[in-house]
């Protein structure tokens, strides 16, 4: 049963009878066409539009080829017309024709029309297939063709064809990349179909990939190494299911040499009958077609270790182990091991890389080794993966006679990258395939590339396996603006990293450095004041509080010692990433997604080159953790105490470092507006939907004593509050509707609200989506009273909620943006109404100078809440990034100078209870990941991508944070540095 039905369903998709639609231009009335795939096998005339009374329908009962055809009479002329049905058109045809043998035939007309009234002949391709068989075909037609029209012209029956068939829509033959005949040994053969989103088939059997089940899904090259009968076809589906397989192609090939292949042995892994002695294996038939149609592939049993021992009675000299691992899962190295004996045995590296084409979620691999120890006649092979059993996967082992993959060197020259290949294999033959090709082109010098490209390369020596295929970059493009390391390429700065090899010898360096750091020894274990609770009275309150001292605000650890928040924003890799695809011109080298430098990469799409670096230097890519629980220790001896905003959450909770937290809101995505960042707290069941979010996400955190508190959000648009409120419509801003309910609260009647506003409203429901004018002292007054409403409303909102799920953690307000800071009219209306509701007013405050005036504002209209400097920083161009604040610094000396004016002076104002730094990393030279095009690229780090620590302007921070009690203590004055004396 399940054959049959196999059966049937190859043959239903090979004659179309699945409907499909593939999108197209727009037609005047909006309606999106498609190209609606039909076959016509001409058992009837249904799907002709028009046709000659005298053309008949001939059956040819038990024929194999179209058993029923149109016969013409023989009258000049006689046509039949196509049209495309409703919202369709047509973009290509293959008509299957027969002639009478022995006879002279006359090819038919084709023409093609978009109104059905004026046609345009095309002259399509011709394709003889033996047995009196011609296929037509075209494609390419212009956009707006509705109609084909076949006109015969034979005067005589026997000259003019019959037509078994016709496919409209359908794909094209595929054509391979070498005709047939005889071809250098290994040669690849491409098969390249027509358009994107067809399927190519094949066999090597002689039977008809149409609907043969031993048809294979062509994926990667096929390469001749003996006699090779390929027969290939294309299949294109549409979205409603129909589809359609293109005439069969059919090609013979022969290797000009046959040279006996060396003494070694290859393993297609089908069973275990080459293998000395195996464990925790194997062999897995499944999905050959994710596996370049390999049906036998060896696979661990559990995710333990699993291995294959081979003992050959000659020496191993070389070997390829080629294999396949699923792209969704953490790849770990595959293990070799040699013995001359098999009781002692010596592991050795292997070149790795990917090796062809990714197939779903599974990317090919393979492991060289082109010199293996002298005297070697056990080869163990050892897969790992903790991830899952069935990952890797080898699919084939060869000894001896592998051919050694393809080496790229390319170096600058006049206008162009001269780029050489070559193998370790004597007298094998090279070949290339440039920017995805239709061939591959043989090797015979170097090539000058000018641009950028893709280069797929692999070597052959005749008797033995070709190499793997290789993928390399050459940007020889002059929009090169990042080079391989991440630095800006035309920036010129000391510590420059120029080579591998000194980005290795940093190890040495580093630890040098942060081992010659020690920690403030006057810390307790949360970075506060040890013994300052006893010495000054404050209360242990078991978290994180503030309290008073001596007349100021402070912060105080869960032990009561006081605590000035000194912390760290994004201690993360996140902005080290940058979008790589679609401008990949403009980097030096970027390693291919598939490589060993996949784990560099988030997606496909974005790179990050300081997680490449730190690889480079370690062997070991780094993970979120790894980032994070370095950067802990380094913050503590730099004089840090706290991990800011923007960095991972989940693993402040180990208890090595305070940290800070953000409220859920800014994942609600019912409440957001367009055009302006504020958080819709009218909209409907906001309360409830609040409430449902806080339960989950802060009642697992409540008893965390290492958790400083919660951010409500980030840089709020309050200072656009007037500008864009008025401007919402109601039907998709509960703001807007609430704002016109207070109007008509307030005014009672229309005319009333006119006079006021100074408008011309026929009634309040015309407001909703209307936009409202602000241009009278009344309507400012009224929106002054809205604006007040409204804060009152969401910070009394999250503050209740917030309080009844997490009573223990201090709320740090949320974090204005400068503009609202600096803008009396918000100023004051935020310190008013936080002040009602929040435990500290955060502040992300970029500046050259402390404004204490403004502070102090704050600080009074706010009636007496502390301040938390939620972000601030400065930057150089001196690698090529921007500053953070043009003109602040104008190398990291001077950053570490701006740093300790900065620190200095908060933390000698009564209020001010910490001073947050932006932040670990630099981020990316041409702009962090999702801000695409033109992300931020800020010189902002502690690091720079090449993971080196900016030590001047770490000096000048450890310098501050070192002594930060004393300035807040009166123990020593603060410290300033007169940059206008430069």
């Amino acid at each position: 049963m399940k054959k049959k039905f196999v059966c049937l369903l190859v043959c239903l998709m090979v004659y179309g009878m699945f409907v499909g639609l593939f999108p197209a231009h727009v037609l005047g009335d909006g309606i999106s066409p498609s190209y609606e795939i039909e076959v016509d096998s001409l058992e009837n005339w249904n799907a002709v539009y028009e046709h000659s009374d005298s053309l008949k329908l001939q059956k040819l009962p038990g024929n194999p080829q179209d058993s029923t055809r149109v016969k013409p009479s023989g009258v000049f002329g006689e046509y039949m017309v196509y049209k495309a049905q409703k919202n369709s058109l047509f973009r290509s045809f293959s008509i299957y024709a027969y002639y009478t043998a022995g006879h002279k035939y006359v090819h038919p007309t084709i023409s093609i029309s978009g109104d059905g009234k004026t046609y345009k002949e095309i002259t399509p391709d011709i394709h003889e297939s033996g047995g009196n068989a011609v296929v037509y075909e075209s494609r390419g037609f212009p956009v707006n063709t509705k109609y084909l029209k076949i006109t015969f012209q034979g005067m005589i029956t026997d000259q003019s064809p019959s037509i078994g068939k016709v496919v409209l829509n359908g794909p094209s033959k595929v054509d391979a990349s070498a005709p047939s005949g005889t071809v250098p040994y290994g040669r690849m053969i491409l098969l390249n179909r027509g358009e994107a989103g067809e399927t190519v088939y094949y066999t090597t059997d002689g039977s008809d990939p149409r609907f043969s089940l031993t048809r294979k899904h062509y994926s990667s090259p096929i390469p001749v190494l003996d006699n090779l009968l390929l027969k290939t076809t294309a299949v294109n589906h549409s979205d409603s299911g129909k589809s359609a397989a293109s005439m069969v192609s059919t090609y013979l090939y022969a290797p000009a040499s046959t040279a006996a292949a060396p003494v070694g042995m290859v393993d297609t892994l089908d069973n275990f009958k080459q293998m000395a002695s195996r464990s925790n294996l194997y062999i897995a038939k499944n999905n050959p077609g994710f596996f370049d149609n390999d049906s036998g592939r060896v696979t661990r049993s559990t995710t333990g270790p699993g291995s294959i021992v081979y003992h050959t009675d000659y020496d191993i000299g070389s070997f390829t182990v080629y294999g396949s691992f699923f792209t969704g899962v953490p790849v770990e190295a595959q293990r070799f091991f040699v013995s001359p004996d098999g009781k002692q045995y010596t592991e050795i590296s292997a070149l790795a890389g990917p090796a062809g084409y990714q197939q779903s979620n599974w990317q090919p691999y393979a492991y060289e080794v082109s010199s293996v120890p002298a005297h070697t006649r056990f080869l163990k092979i050892m897969l790992v993966g903790s991830a899952k059993a069935w990952s890797p996967q080898i699919t084939k082992v060869v000894l001896n006679q592998n051919t050694a993959s393809v080496k790229l060197v390319s170096s600058q020259t006049v206008g162009a990258v001269k780029t050489e290949l070559s193998t370790e294999t004597q007298d094998a033959r090279i070949y290339y395939r440039l920017n995805k090709g239709p061939d591959f082109l043989s090797y015979g010098a170097p090539l000058q590339l000018t641009g950028y490209n893709v280069v797929e390369t692999y070597a052959v020596k005749d008797g033995m396996m070709p190499s793997p295929i290789r993928k390399f970059t050459v940007n020889a493009s002059n929009d090169v603006v990042v080079d391989k390391y991440g630095q800006m390429k035309n920036a010129k700065f000391a510590g420059k990293v120029t080579s591998d090899t000194e980005l290795a010898a940093d190890i040495q360096a580093d630890d040098a450095y942060y081992n010659s750091l020690k920690p403030p020894a006057d810390r307790d274990n949360y970075g506060g004041l040890a013994g300052s609770a006893e010495k000054y009275g404050l209360k242990a309150k078991g978290y994180f509080a503030i309290q008073q001292l001596d007349g100021r605000k402070v912060m105080t650890t869960p032990n009561g010692n006081l605590y000035f928040s000194l912390a760290v924003n994004g201690v993360t890799a996140n902005e080290t990433y940058t979008k790589v695809k679609g401008r990949e011109q403009k980097f030096e080298s970027i390693p291919p997604y598939e490589g060993e430098y996949k784990r560099a990469y988030i997606g496909k799409d974005n790179y990050s080159f300081y997680m490449a670096n730190i690889y480079r230097k370690t062997g070991v890519f780094p993970t979120e953790h790894s980032v994070y629980s370095e950067a802990v220790s380094r913050l503590q001896k730099w004089g840090f105490n706290g991990i800011g905003n923007y960095s991972p959450e989940k693993y402040g909770e180990k208890g090595k470092m305070p940290y800070v937290r953000m409220l859920p809101l800014n994942s609600m995505s019912w409440a957001k507006l367009d055009g302006i960042s504020i958080f819709d707290i009218f909209a409907p069941n906001a309360e409830k939907k609040i409430d449902d979010a806080f339960k989950k996400t802060l009642k697992p955190h409540k008893d965390d004593r290492m958790l400083i508190g919660y951010f409500i959000d980030n840089e709020y648009d309050f200072h656009k509050f007037y500008s864009h409120v008025p401007k919402l419509k109601a039907s998709s801003a509960a703001i807007k509707g609430k704002l016109v309910q207070t109007l008509r609260d307030k005014y009672q009647t229309v005319a009333a609200f006119n006079a006021a506003w100074g408008t011309k409203f026929n009634s309040f429901e015309d407001m909703n989506e209307a936009e409202l004018p602000i241009k009278t002292s009344a309507s400012w007054r009224d929106m002054d009273d809205f604006f007040a409403y409204y804060l009152d409303t969401f910070f009394g909102t999250v503050s209740r909620i917030y309080r009844k799920y997490d009573p223990n953690h201090l709320l740090l307000g949320d974090r204005w943006i400068t503009t609202s800071f600096h803008n009396k009219k918000f100023r004051d209306a935020l310190a008013e109404a936080e002040g009602r509701y929040v435990d500290v007013i955060s502040i992300n405050y970029y500046t050259y100078k402390i404004e204490t005036d403004l502070l102090e504002d704050v600080y009074t209209k706010s009636g007496g809440k502390p301040i938390l400097i939620g972000e601030f920083g400065y930057g150089t161009g001196e690698q090529g990034l921007n500053p953070l604040l043009p003109n602040s610094a104008s190398n990291q000396f001077q950053r570490g100078m701006r740093y300790r004016n900065y620190v200095e002076k908060v933390a000698t104002l009564p209020y001010i209870v910490g001073a947050h730094v932006f932040n670990y990393v630099d981020q990316a030279g041409l702009g962090r990941y999702w801000q695409g095009e033109w992300g931020e690229h800020y010189n902002s780090g502690l690091v720079n991508v090449a993971d080196r620590p900016y030590k001047d302007y770490l000096k000048g921070i450890m310098d501050t944070n070192y002594d930060v009690y004393k300035l807040i203590l009166g123990e020593r004055p603060k410290y300033y540095y007169d940059f206008s004396k430069g």
